[in-house]
């Protein structure tokens, strides 16, 4: 492996644990934070160093980065490889903070991409000096930081991760030198709208968080999805809701697995509730983690807006119903009282309204409209 420079941006668990990660592969790792939020982990800025600890031998330790900045000219200057680890909300924003600024010889990776490709170049539009954009299916860790401004990550597991580019013909000749330089990615999809409908966690989260939403908003009881949430019932939707995403998927040509993926079940693999209880209720990777205790989890405010929504958004381009899906939609609106639909990642974020399948499909493909 060539160490490279790279810039991982976002604040979060996932981006610290990235970092940190890359960093301890030889790599040149800036890590960026917006100014708002720069006090969130002023002492990562101040230390310029993260703590790794947990459950992952090889993940231990305190790791000096390059930089910690809230410049993005300098995050991102001389970067091969820009990995944006941030919640799906935030995609457009930093679409709009990196246009301009990157060009062709360079490649955005979002973890999880959540059709973030698309959303990016929407708004690069037809710029020949555009970089390429890749999207991840999933975090590549379980991880937590200790607590809020902490510069210390509990890392509880790896998940398996996949990749799709825009355009998709960048595929081949980029993921040999990605597979080494970054992860050992799985799979390569077909493109990214197959990537972003195979995202795991909107169906994976979601029989539970309906199922438990008066305690998910207790403030007296200290909820754990895995531990508490994970029933025989919340199972079963979990199930129905990916079998009408599966569907969808067959009409653009595409064989959907996420939830076997993640769970590294076999090809011709079909859940039962009882297998889907033992995957999650007593993981060691997944029962530690607490919450969701509160509505505005990412556990609905992201997958219901940034997956479910650009899930119906894309059903609706090709005439496909998905009467579990709109309805999940509708509830969580109401719950939320929003309307997740415009205020999600709809239409016009994606830069699809107005197409077919057809079109749709080509643009994914080629990057061109």
């Amino acid at each position: 492996m060539t160490p490279k420079k790279i810039a991982v941006l976002g604040g979060g668990n996932g981006a610290h644990t990235m970092a940190a990660e890359f960093a301890m592969k030889g790599h040149t790792v800036n890590l960026y934070e917006m100014p708002q939020f720069k006090s969130n982990m002023q002492k990562v800025f101040d230390t310029q160093t993260i703590k790794l600890q947990g459950n992952i031998p090889e993940l231990q330790g305190p790791v000096k980065l390059n930089m910690v900045t809230d410049d993005i000219e300098k995050a991102v200057e001389g970067c091969r490889y820009i990995c944006l680890v941030c919640p799906a909300f935030a995609h457009l924003g930093y679409a709009k903070l990196l246009k301009g600024l990157l060009h062709k010889d360079q490649i955005v990776v979002t973890y999880p991409g959540a059709f973030a490709a698309m959303v990016f170049k929407n708004v690069f539009g037809d710029d020949p000096d555009c970089p390429v954009f890749a999207d991840a299916n999933n975090l590549p860790y379980d991880s937590r930081l200790v607590a809020p401004g902490s510069d210390t990550v509990n890392v509880f597991g790896r998940n398996p991760i996949n990749i799709a580019f825009l355009p998709a013909n960048k595929s081949e000749e980029l993921i040999d030198e990605m597979r080494e330089d970054l992860f050992p990615f799985e799979k390569i999809y077909h493109d990214v709208l197959e990537c972003g409908l195979a995202i795991v966690n909107p169906d994976w989260h979601a029989g539970p968080v309906l199922f438990n939403i008066s305690n998910i908003e207790s403030p007296w009881t200290n909820f754990f999805l895995y531990e508490d949430g994970w029933t025989p019932s919340a199972c079963r939707y979990n199930i129905a809701l990916d079998k009408e995403r599966k569907a969808l998927g067959r009409e653009l040509g595409y064989d959907l697995r996420p939830m076997e993926d993640f769970a590294g079940r076999p090809e011709g693999y079909e859940w039962t509730w009882q297998d889907l209880y033992k995957e999650g209720h007593g993981s060691s990777g997944l029962t530690y983690i607490c919450g969701p205790n509160s509505l505005e989890s990412r556990y609905l405010t992201e997958d219901i807006p940034y997956g479910h929504v650009p899930w119906v958004a894309i059903a609706d381009v090709i005439g496909f119903p998905m009467p579990l899906t709109n309805g999940f939609i509708d509830i969580i609106s109401i719950v939320h009282d929003k309307d997740w639909r415009k205020e999600g990642c709809g239409l016009d974020e994606l830069g699809i309204r107005g197409m077919d399948k057809e079109t749709l499909l080509k643009w994914v493909r080629t990057g061109e409209k």
